[in-house]
């Protein structure tokens, strides 16, 4: 969450989405408020969530992926994903 508040929060160009491996809906919300999630939380099985699935690579949780608008990838990997959305904002 310090991550997000410090580099993305505040950053126009980039939207945060937490794609939940949860098996139904309450557990995903219950996790996303017990974690205080600020952000968009979708859950296996709805569209936005099976076309983001296309970049899922790894078995890993979390597993930090940027996407540009067009749906290209643009950084894998937390340290990777936080230094390129933060440089957006200055482009």
């Amino acid at each position: 969450m310090e991550s997000y508040t410090k580099e993305i929060a505040e950053n126009p160009k980039v939207a945060l989405i937490h794609v939940s491996h949860d098996s139904d809906e309450d557990s995903a919300e219950d996790w996303a408020v017990k974690e205080k999630f600020p952000w968009l939380t979708v859950l296996p099985g709805d569209r936005v969530a099976d076309d983001l699935m296309e970049f899922k690579v790894k078995n890993v949780v979390p597993h930090y992926i940027l996407v540009n608008a067009e749906g290209e990838m643009l950084a894998e990997g937390k340290s990777e994903v936080l230094s390129k959305a933060n440089s957006l904002g200055s482009e």
